[in-house]
C-alpha cells in the first residue's frame, strides 16, 4: 500500500493530528515564513481593524477582547519585545475607543486607569506566549537531538557490526593458514615434507603474518590519525623509484601486471606513509579486479606538487558509492557480501594525503575502470635527463 506524504509546516509534521492542532501549526509555519517586519505589519494592521470597529460601534459592542489576538501573534513570532510594542498600540486604539464614547466625564481618570491596566494584561499575555514559545521550542529542540542521537547510535552500531563481520573475516583467513601450516610443520616428520614444502609453508605463514600485520596497522594508524597523533616525517625523495620499488616488492600483486610510469620526480614526503598510499591502492586494485587486470602505476609533477594515480581496467565503480568510498568502513554491497576487506584502505589513503596537504579522488578511467588520484603538494626538484625506456617499470602477472 502506498503511503501517505508526511505533511510538515514550519519544520513541524503534522500527520495524524487533530484538525483544530493542524490549523494551529499551518498558521504558525505560515508565519514563521515570513519576515519580522512583515508580522509586525499585519499585528499593526489588525490592531487598526479592532480599533476602528470599536470606535464605530461605541459603547454598545466592544470588541475588546480581539486585541488580544494580534498581540499574541506577534509575541509567538517575535518575543516578548515586538508584543510589547503591538500592546502599545492595541492600548491606544482601546483608549481612543474610549474617549470617543463619551462614556466617561470629561475630567474622568478611569480611560487612563483603564489603559494602563489593559496594557499591563496585554504585556503580560506577550511575556506568558513567549516564554510559552520558548519552552516549546526547546523541547522540540531537544526531541530533534535525541532523534540524531539515536539515528547516530543505530549508525555506530551498523559500523560496528560492519567492522566485526569484516575484521572476523579478514583475520580469519591468515589466522586458518598460519595454524594450519604451523600444524603441518609440526607433523612434518610424519608426513616426510620435503625441504621444498617446508620452505613453502614458512613462506605461506610468513605471507599470512604479513597480511595480520597489515590489517593491525591499518586499524591503529586510523585511530592515530583520527586522534591527530601522527605527524609526517618529510624527507627528499624520488616517488616513482618508491613506487618501482614497492610494486616489484609486492606479494600480493600475483596475478596482475602492473605497470609503472614516470620520470624521476623529488618530492619531501614520508616515503612510509607515501608507500601505505599506494599499497593500499594496489591491494584495493588486487581485491577488486578479476586475475589478469593490468594495473597502471603513474606519477605526475605538476606545478605545486606530485598526482599520483592508480589505474585498473576493472568493472568501475558504482556512482552511489564514489562519494563515501574514502570514509572508514564503506564498502559497496557486492564487497560486503565476497567479504573483500574491512573498508579501511582507502580511508588511510585519504587521511596519509591530508597529513601532507594533499587530497584523494577517485574517477573513472577513460576506457572503463576506476582512477584513484593522490595529489600530494610540495616543490618538485628538476629531474635530470634519464632514458625514458629506464623511466618505466613493468610487472608481469604471476
Amino acid at each position: 500500500m502506498a503511503q501517505r506524504p508526511r505533511a510538515e509546516h514550519g519544520g513541524v509534521a503534522t500527520d495524524g493530528m487533530r484538525p483544530e492542532r493542524q490549523l494551529l501549526l499551518r498558521t504558525e509555519g505560515f508565519f514563521v515564513r515570513r519576515t519580522p517586519a512583515f508580522v509586525t505589519a499585519i499585528g499593526l494592521l489588525l490592531v487598526g481593524i479592532i480599533g476602528a470597529i470599536d470606535i464605530l460601534t461605541g459603547p454598545h459592542l466592544s470588541p475588546s477582547l480581539f486585541y488580544l489576538l494580534p498581540v499574541a501573534l506577534v509575541s509567538w513570532r517575535l518575543g516578548r519585545g515586538m508584543g510589547g510594542v503591538i500592546g502599545i498600540a492595541a492600548s491606544m486604539m482601546w483608549f481612543a475607543a474610549e474617549v470617543t464614547s463619551d462614556v466617561y466625564p470629561a475630567n474622568s481618570l478611569a480611560p487612563y486607569w483603564n489603559v494602563a491596566v489593559r496594557f499591563a494584561v496585554l504585556f503580560v499575555v506577550a511575556t506568558l506566549l513567549a516564554t510559552l514559545k520558548k519552552n516549546l521550542q526547546g523541547q522540540r529542540d531537544l526531541a530533534d537531538q535525541e532523534t540524531h542521537a539515536a539515528e547516530e547510535l543505530r549508525a555506530m552500531n551498523d559500523m560496528k557490526d560492519t567492522l566485526l563481520h569484516a575484521i572476523s573475516h579478514d583475520l580469519k583467513g591468515p589466522i586458518t593458514a598460519i595454524m594450519g601450516s604451523a600444524q603441518t610443520l609440526a607433523r612434518g616428520e610424519q608426513l616426510e615434507l620435503t625441504a621444498e614444502q617446508r620452505v613453502a609453508l614458512v613462506n605461506g605463514i610468513w605471507v599470512s603474518g604479513n597480511k595480520l600485520n597489515r590489517i593491525v596497522s591499518d586499524l591503529l594508524d586510523l585511530e592515530r590519525l583520527d586522534n591527530g597523533v601522527i605527524e609526517p616525517d618529510c624527507a627528499p625523495a624520488d616517488v616513482t623509484a618508491l613506487a618501482r620499488r614497492l610494486v616489484e616488492q609486492a606479494d600480493f600483486l600475483d596475478g596482475h601486471p602492473v605497470r609503472v610510469m614516470g620520470e624521476t620526480a623529488v618530492l619531501s614526503v614520508d616515503s612510509g606513509k607515501v608507500e601505505r598510499i599506494l599499497e593500499n591502492l594496489l591491494v584495493n586494485a588486487a581485491k577488486h579486479t578479476p586475475v589478469g587486470t593490468p594495473v597502471l602505476v603513474a606519477v605526475q609533477p605538476q606545478e605545486g606538487g606530485i598526482t599520483l594515480s592508480v589505474e585498473d581496467e576493472g568493472p568501475g565503480i558504482p556512482e552511489e558509492l564514489k562519494a563515501t568510498i574514502f570514509q572508514p568502513f564503506r564498502q559497496g554491497t557486492e564487497a560486503r557480501t565476497r567479504g573483500t576487506g574491512a573498508g579501511i584502505g582507502l580511508s588511510l589513503v585519504k587521511k596519509f594525503a591530508e597529513l601532507h596537504g594533499g587530497t584523494a579522488w577517485v574517477e573513472d578511467r577513460a576506457g572503463g575502470g576506476t582512477a584513484f588520484r593522490v595529489l600530494l603538494p610540495g616543490m618538485v626538484a628538476k629531474p635530470a635527463p634519464v632514458n625514458k625506456e629506464v623511466a618505466s617499470a613493468t610487472r608481469t602477472g604471476q
